[in-house]
């Protein structure tokens, strides 16, 4: 079984037929993971493995997908939500970061005789980079998108496009892996990064819970943070106007 100090994990959920891996690399990541993050994250960490494993289990897209990387990468994919300070960048999106620090965490801990090499390490990061967007994740390799499904599952529950998970799955993943107060720490550390490194939420779906929200996750200038997002995605836009013609012209081909 995985190592915990704080959760008992059983090897097998038998509602859901779903076995976690259990080998010493897993162990080791889940530590991490409770070491630099809150209780809170861990467990949605734990509830995306598992839903994940229920997505490889049921869904033929996933059948070539390596289980032990994609559990693994469920375990370490919200290191960017880290409360260690000294882990979060000021200038990258948390999904950026997470990506980058749980791939320096598997180069430094993949056991010697391992098979996994450079592909696995571009997986992992691809699969937490792109962990928030499925409109790429669902297109790449079968370990990013199980990756994406068991962390959407999370989210959505029973109600996940597709069917994939039972409302008794559901129940049975939540009742091992409590919530507690996930919603609102989620609502927390994203108004965080609204508050701390604007520049890293206005093109993403981060922007919208800061301007539901504000910066203090009570709506505390929400207002003024839609502006500041809206006012930036306009520059952005003026740019791209302003190179509209050059555009064109070369779609055109004029310059051959």
């Amino acid at each position: 079984m995985f190592a915990s100090t704080s959760l008992n994990l059983p090897n097998e959920l038998p509602i859901s037929g779903i076995k976690f891996p259990t080998n010493p690399l897993m162990s080791s990541a889940l530590a991490y993971t409770q070491k630099h993050t809150s209780p809170t994250t861990v467990s949605h960490c734990l509830r995306s493995a598992a839903f994940a494993l229920i997505g490889l289990k049921k869904n033929p897209a996933f059948a070539t997908a390596d289980q032990d990387l994609v559990v693994l990468t469920c375990l370490l994919h919200d290191l960017g939500w880290a409360t260690t300070p000294s882990l979060v960048s000021k200038d990258k999106r948390f999904e950026v970061d997470g990506a980058d620090l749980a791939r320096s965490w598997l180069r430094e801990n993949l056991p010697k005789d391992s098979t996994w090499g450079h592909r696995d390490e571009q997986l992992l990061w691809d699969a937490i980079a792109l962990h928030t967007t499925p409109s790429i994740a669902f297109h790449k390799e079968a370990e990013v998108g199980a990756v994406c499904l068991g962390i959407s599952a999370d989210f959505f529950g029973y109600k996940l496009p597709g069917g994939l998970i039972s409302a008794e799955e559901h129940q049975e993943i939540v009742a091992t892996f409590p919530r507690m107060g996930f919603h609102d720490e989620v609502v927390n550390i994203l108004c965080g990064f609204c508050r701390e490194k604007p520049e890293t939420t206005y093109d993403n779906f981060v922007a919208v819970v800061g301007s539901v929200f504000g910066l203090d996750g009570k709506g505390g200038d929400a207002g003024g943070f839609e502006k500041r997002a809206k006012e930036h995605n306009g520059v952005v836009m003026t740019v791209l106007k302003a190179n509209e013609e050059e555009e064109k012209a070369w779609i055109r081909g004029d310059d051959r």
